[in-house]
């Protein structure tokens, strides 16, 4: 089971797949938190839409050695160019997904159920812990359930029927 990059915005078929965290050096380099499974969406040329624009930007420069990943946009020149996207996301059009993957915005809103079809609640929202993710499920009791995502928890999901049955049991006191 994976899943990848979620929207940035309702209003737009696009799809986040990195968050730019602020300015790197003096070039116009960005340092970007990653939202993808696919890195190849953040490699020297391809083409992403900065956040709000319509037409789309060259990667000029990836840089994934360090401690945070850092790209170059063509356009953004300067430290000060790149320092005012801090904050605004990457995007890229949806592709196709292979069978069993999905991305992050089609899993949200799902009814959660146990493998007995017992509802345990909704699926509010899709997060990364460090290279996992992990499913924040709004019980129906009002609590909360941290999911990880992984085919030994995450026995099925029917995007059609709108639910997903998990086998998990937190570790954790509500």
């Amino acid at each position: 089971m994976s899943t990848s990059s979620w929207r940035s915005c309702p209003t737009t078929e696009r799809l986040a797949v990195a968050r730019i965290l602020g300015a790197k050096g003096l070039s116009g380099v960005v340092r970007i938190e990653p939202l993808t499974d696919w890195r190849d969406h953040l490699e020297v040329g391809a083409r992403v839409y900065l956040e709000d624009e319509a037409t789309p930007r060259r990667i000029t420069r990836a840089e994934w050695g360090g401690r945070v990943p850092a790209i170059g946009l063509e356009g953004i020149g300067s430290r000060d160019d790149a320092a005012r996207l801090a904050g605004r996301y990457l995007e890229t059009e949806p592709q196709a997904l292979p069978e069993g993957t999905y991305y992050w915005h089609q899993l949200q809103g799902l009814t959660v159920q146990d493998p007995s079809g017992a509802r345990l609640g909704v699926l509010r929202e899709v997060f990364r812990a460090g290279e996992a993710e992990v499913y924040r499920v709004e019980l129906t009791d009002g609590g909360e359930l941290l999911v990880p995502a992984v085919r030994d928890v995450v026995h099925g999901i029917d995007l059609e029927a709108g639910i997903m049955v998990v086998d998990y049991a937190s570790e954790e006191v509500r």
